[in-house]
């Protein structure tokens, strides 16, 4: 008996209409964002209903010690302020797709909604790569990319901030040549353990003017800092507590603020991040390097003019659809700057990062 097949080139194709989209870490910064002064990312918005450019910080640092007593004349002994500042500038940032009506009509999916959300999804990976880049800046002024930076701008920013850096885990690591310094970071001593994480937090404690805790417990004298890793980093790490890690983990803190996997170790709160850098070959015999960023009060600031926003556009007699995405803001890590000169300034202090103390420590593949 002859049976009828079917031919294999008229049988039509279906494609699915459904698409999936590449996975993408949500900000870890976002929770330690605000308008607060007690924030690690300090927002301040004022220029949404102003005109201009330009919004500045200022920082006002505590009085020397000592004390006049009984008949000595306070007059003419009084102190002066020492008030220091930054300035921020907002910028236009913005990211486009465009599609033909034909395009969308051919397409199995919506490539409409498809660009909707991966306009909204680079937003806010934009936030995240921002804040990441200028925690790493670098230079007199704490102002320039370290991707780009010079040696010099380099050995400048590491001098300035001797007492809020950490190379791996002595502070006998340091030199005020940054290359010489990260030369001396090993894969054997120099990773992210519990003490070297410990030697930071004690670093942003002692460094002056003061790194001020994110939190202050002030009943029992707790402070708490946060701090960013690269996965690579955040794996010595974990490797290192593993033997204690139920005294670690997260459990009970504002559950809010924690994502998958972050730890708690000796007053900070430590969280993976996919996007940090890595440093190829400039540790000892070759070896990758990595920054973990401990942030207390006033780490970076942030000037918006405006938020993300979507805008639509039509064109060439509505065949043209464009999706659009833009913002204006500008994001900077705060120092005692060199550009407000005050008579009362300490010389020492500028150009020094306001509220981060900065680690380098080995970056071990799997």
């Amino acid at each position: 008996m002859a049976e009828t097949r079917a031919t294999g080139t008229l049988s039509p194709s279906i494609w699915d209409d459904k698409f999936s989209t590449e996975f993408f870490q949500t900000n870890p910064f976002a929770a330690y964002a605000g308008t607060g002064t007690n924030n690690a990312i300090v927002m301040k918005e004022e220029f949404a209903s102003k005109r201009g450019n330009g919004i500045t910080f200022e920082f006002i640092t505590n009085l020397v010690r000592g004390t006049l007593f009984d008949r000595q004349p306070l007059r003419g002994h009084e102190d002066q302020l020492g008030e220091y500042g930054d300035r921020i500038f907002w910028r236009l940032r913005k990211k486009g797709i465009s599609m033909h009506e034909l395009d969308q009509d051919f397409a199995a999916i919506d490539l409409r909604k498809a660009a909707r959300g991966n306009l909204k999804t680079w937003s806010m990976e934009d936030v995240k790569w921002e804040t990441i880049d200028r925690l790493g800046d670098v230079g007199a002024n704490c102002d320039v990319p370290f991707a780009t930076a010079t040696a010099a701008e380099k050995n400048d920013w590491t001098n300035r901030n001797a007492d809020r850096v950490l190379f791996g885990n002595s502070t006998a690591n340091y030199s005020a040549t940054f290359a010489t310094a990260a030369g001396n970071i090993d894969t054997t001593n120099d990773i992210l353990t519990r003490d070297n994480l410990s030697i930071l937090k004690t670093i942003a404690l002692q460094a002056r003017p003061r790194i001020t805790p994110i939190e202050v417990m002030e009943r029992s004298n707790r402070r708490y800092f946060v701090a960013f890793a690269h996965p690579l980093v955040f794996r010595a790490f974990r490797k290192d507590t593993e033997t204690v890690r139920s005294a670690v983990k997260v459990v009970d803190r504002n559950e809010s603020i924690f994502l998958g996997g972050d730890l708690e170790y000796d007053g900070i709160v430590l969280h993976e991040v996919d996007d940090m850098p890595i440093y190829d070959n400039i540790g000892n015999g070759g070896a990758d390097v990595s920054p973990v960023y401990l942030l207390g009060q006033e780490a970076l600031g942030w000037a918006i003019k405006s938020r993300y926003a979507s805008r639509e556009q039509k064109d060439d007699y509505g065949q043209i659809e464009g999706l659009g995405m833009i913002g204006k803001w500008g994001m900077k890590k705060l120092c005692y700057s060199e550009n407000f000169p005050n008579p009362a300034q300490d010389p020492t202090v500028l150009g020094k990062q306001r509220g981060v103390a900065t680690g380098f420590f080995a970056a071990v593949g799997v």
